[in-house]
């Protein structure tokens, strides 16, 4: 698999298809990213799934932690 997302990813991320305002769009939205030479950004595919809390098997990690109730058995 590819480690940068595709320009196609991009444009469904950013909603944009120019590449200055996905840079704006990926900026607003906090991703760290490269301008490339010809003005395109790109984004590595482990920081979009970690921004976005999605593991290898696409499940959430964003969930909120279950308390530990064995302090209040007995």
């Amino acid at each position: 698999m590819n480690p940068y997302l595709t320009q196609e990813e991009i444009e469904s991320l950013t909603g944009k298809e120019r590449p200055g305002a996905q840079c704006q769009a990926l900026a607003y939205m906090g991703f760290v990213f490269v301008v490339r030479p010809d003005g395109k950004p790109r984004v590595l595919r482990a920081h979009h799934d970690r921004l976005l809390g999605i593991d290898d098997t696409g499940a959430g990690r964003n969930k909120e932690p279950e308390p530990d109730w064995s302090a209040l058995d007995g």
